[in-house]
């Protein structure tokens, strides 16, 4: 009798009835509308609610609205005289568990709500198990800049969304795939699993299967039982495109119809399945020029441009430094069984006063080396020696801006790519192998520094 039902109907006779044919089994409150309903609900904590479509003064949707804003977990049962597709869609939109049709059959009623029970209590073993990973991926700790504050609260705000794009945009190592996370493992609803695709990773002909999967016999040397893809592998979850920016002109045609629409279909395949997943972008490049320079689609990008977050760099954010500074010694500390508990003054000048290049990836990984290398209960600036030998990021010094001149690194880079294709006669493939790395990759550059007509 500890399972609480709150029977919210304004026909006496069906609470009455409803209350008979559930009480033997669970304890039973009822409202005869949806305003005595929120006054109880709160106080009352049901487990699960029986709530009438149509009510008087407030109907049985917006009842459904506030009892999800109040709880999102709520199992929420609704309950209709008239089978009506619309509402019943729009209620499951709404957060609502399953529907039952007036006359109610007691033994469709009675095993409707013990499935409701049993998917309650599998929800509670996947918040349990997912519980580190929510800590881990906290808001609260990204930072205390304005401009982080600003980013917190549009994410957290996003995150409430499970169909949504959002795209993050910055400097590599400046955090975007921690905040593809905390928006994912913060959001209301229970998040399925966390899928992170590297576009620019990925060989420019193997990047349709990868996402949408294919059936069997769909292609020469496809598996035989045929693939899931990364769209299907994260239903119910968040997919994670990083590198975006890389991905090539044939996919985006393809990623912005599953946008549009919310199906796709497996190579080779003829029955549309349904996109269940949210979707988070991810970026280094600016995207904008991109788009002028005609290397990624215009419609493509204002589609993920609905949520944009744009994370300033490391050096940007002098009053975070510290803050990420503490929570990295103190997981690494836990993760070696060391036991540092400051930092030298002098450490600590030194630490807000570095460039960081490599933004908050660069910060994680001094941490790592210090806690894991050295002994002691004190952070030191001998400790942050390695930092203090390159000449480009020293204490006080400007971030550097690229010389063009030939030991400029994209510009080296280009003159080796050009040599290399030069070489080959144009074949990618063959200049790959010159240069020693995977032809995707080589892709990859001749896209990213615009050697592709050349």
């Amino acid at each position: 009798m500890d399972t609480k039902i709150l029977i919210i109907d304004d026909d006496s006779s069906i609470r009455k009835g409803l209350s008979l044919a559930l009480g033997d089994r669970y304890n039973v409150v009822t409202a005869p509308d949806g305003i005595a309903a929120l006054e109880l609900f709160p106080d009352e904590k049901p487990d699960i609610v029986l709530l009438d479509i149509g009510l008087p003064e407030m109907d049985g949707v917006d009842v459904l609205k506030n009892i999800k804003g109040t709880n999102p977990d709520a199992t929420v049962i609704m309950v209709t005289a008239v089978e009506d597709v619309k509402t019943v869609v729009k209620a499951i939109k709404h957060g609502a568990y399953d529907f039952l049709v007036k006359p109610i059959d007691t033994k469709e009623l009675l095993l409707t709500i013990k499935h409701a029970l049993k998917n309650q209590g599998l929800k509670n073993q996947i918040k349990t198990i997912q519980k580190p990973r929510v800590d881990k991926y906290n808001f609260n700790l990204i930072g205390n800049y304005s401009k982080i504050k600003d980013i917190v609260e549009t994410a957290k705000k996003a995150s409430q969304s499970s169909d949504t794009p959002i795209l993050i945009t910055g400097e590599s190592g400046a955090g975007k795939g921690i905040l593809a996370k905390a928006t994912h493992y913060n959001s209301c609803e229970i998040p399925g699993p966390f899928i992170k695709v590297n576009c620019g990773a990925i060989a420019k002909d193997l990047v349709e299967s990868e996402l949408f999967g294919y059936e069997r016999g769909a292609f020469t040397g496809a598996r035989a039982d045929g693939r899931v893809g990364r769209f299907e592998e994260a239903a119910g979850g968040t997919l994670f495109l990083d590198e975006i920016g890389a991905m090539p002109l044939s996919a985006q045609v393809k990623l912005l119809a599953v946008l549009e629409d919310r199906t796709f279909y497996r190579i080779g395949g003829s029955r549309p399945i349904e996109v269940s997943a949210r979707i988070i972008a991810a970026t280094n490049t600016d995207l904008d020029k991109a788009v002028d320079r005609g290397e990624f689609r215009r419609d493509l990008f204002f589609r993920l441009n609905v949520v944009r977050l744009d994370l300033p760099p490391l050096r940007e954010r002098k009053e975070d430094i510290m803050l990420l500074t503490r929570h990295f010694i103190a997981q690494y500390n836990q993760k070696f069984g060391k036991c540092f508990e400051k930092i030298a003054p002098e450490a600590q000048s030194f630490l807000v006063s570095y460039q960081w290049p490599g933004n908050v990836r660069e910060l994680c990984n001094t941490i790592e080396r210090i806690i894991l290398i050295e002994d002691g209960d004190t952070v030191t600036k001998e400790h942050l020696r390695i930092l203090d030998c390159r000449d480009d990021h020293k204490v006080g010094a400007p971030p550097q801006k690229p010389v063009e001149h030939e030991l400029d690194y994209n510009v080296a880079t280009k003159n080796i790519i050009r040599e290399a294709m030069k070489t080959a006669g144009g074949n990618v493939s063959e200049a790959a192998r010159l240069m020693n790395m995977p032809p995707h990759k080589l892709r990859y550059r001749i896209k990213k520094y615009g050697l592709a007509s050349q």
